[in-house]
């Protein structure tokens, strides 16, 4: 029986048909490809759309890639993956939710997976002033994806946990009022406690010694800054009317404030009468000495220092001199006072 014997030039020649197969093979491969790319590429160019995806929290290249194909943001994943090695940003992709348009290339959809997703905020004001009903309906309408029925139960004090929160019944006065900028992962709940957040900041730096030495509580002072909000229309006055309310508190004067009793009846529009002044009701400044037992706005930083800091005068009274500009004139004697009313009559 005859053995064939491959010798040294026979191998070599078998190594190099070997070698030219796997060649053909592989350019055919390639070829074939490239031009499922290009058609691919061609048909997606005449009708690209924008779709929606997540990369999750632990995925991997391989999968990334795998999605990217499903959704039609990439042609190629096995493809997609030898460039991003090749870029050397395997491990760089950031979770999260993205937007991308069909048959995008390979460069940008890395360089967005790599950035991370881009997020999408919002931003509302709070006036000074308002009251916790007016926040809620303007945060309601302000922000798409918060309902008002979710900020009605997020408003519930039992909600939260703050030192300052102690021993009382609501929120009123403690909604800090700013320009705030949320996203949509915020809740009706997250919201509301990054304002009340925000009050614990901005009070976090005041002097309270004022408050101390004429023995009012930190909550007294948020009840008489929200009173200088509602009655204070002009800056340079806020310490003058935080006099006014520290001299009659200090004598146990009735304070004969229209806000305390315009908070409680509701009537911002109209205002009360004489009628509402002889009503009984503990925000009845007009009858009760005292504070009213609650804030009757939500107060900014500049009003809550007042509060703490009132002018050194010792007037007693104030009324409106100019209701176009809502400036007070401020009074020490109630004959002074009178007398400035009389003229206004004229």
């Amino acid at each position: 029986m005859n053995k064939v014997r491959l010798n040294k030039k026979n191998t070599g020649k078998l190594c190099i048909f070997i070698l030219a197969v796997f060649l053909i093979f592989s350019l055919t491969f390639y070829l074939s490809s490239c031009k499922k790319y290009l058609e691919k590429k061609g048909e997606v160019a005449e009708e690209r759309v924008e779709v929606e995806l997540k990369i999750e929290e632990g995925m991997t290249l391989r999968e990334v890639s795998k999605l990217l194909e499903e959704k039609g943001v990439i042609d190629s994943s096995f493809f997609f993956r030898l460039y991003v090695e090749q870029k050397g940003k395997a491990e760089s992709l950031i979770p999260g939710k993205y937007k991308f348009k069909t048959g995008s290339d390979y460069e940008s959809v890395l360089d967005e997976i790599t950035s991370g997703p881009q997020v999408v905020t919002y931003k509302f004001v709070i006036p000074e002033g308002y009251i916790v009903e007016q926040i809620v309906r303007r945060v309601a309408d302000e922000l798409p994806f918060i309902e008002y029925s979710d900020l009605l139960e997020a408003i519930d004090i039992n909600n939260y946990n703050y030192d300052f929160l102690k021993n009382v019944t609501s929120l009123e006065g403690f909604l800090f009022p700013k320009t705030y900028e949320v996203n949509i992962d915020y809740s009706a709940k997250n919201i509301i406690e990054m304002m009340l957040a925000q009050y614990r900041f901005e009070i976090g730096v005041l002097d309270y010694s004022f408050a101390e030495e004429h023995n009012l509580s930190p909550y007294e002072i948020l009840i008489i800054a929200s009173m200088i909000e509602r009655e204070a229309y002009i800056a340079e006055e806020r310490e003058l009317i935080s006099a006014v309310i520290h001299n009659r508190l200090e004598i146990d004067m009735l304070l004969q404030i229209d806000a305390t009793l315009t908070y409680d009846l509701g009537k911002w529009d109209e205002g009360i009468n004489d009628s509402d002044k002889e009503i009984d009701s503990s925000y009845n400044t007009y009858i009760y000495t005292g504070l009213p037992p609650t804030p009757i706005s939500n107060p900014g930083l500049a009003c809550i220092k007042a509060a703490l800091d009132p002018a050194d005068e010792d007037y007693l009274y104030y009324l409106v001199d100019d209701p176009e500009k809502h400036s007070h004139s401020f009074s020490y004697t109630l004959e002074e006072h009178n007398e400035k009313l009389q003229n206004n009559s004229n």
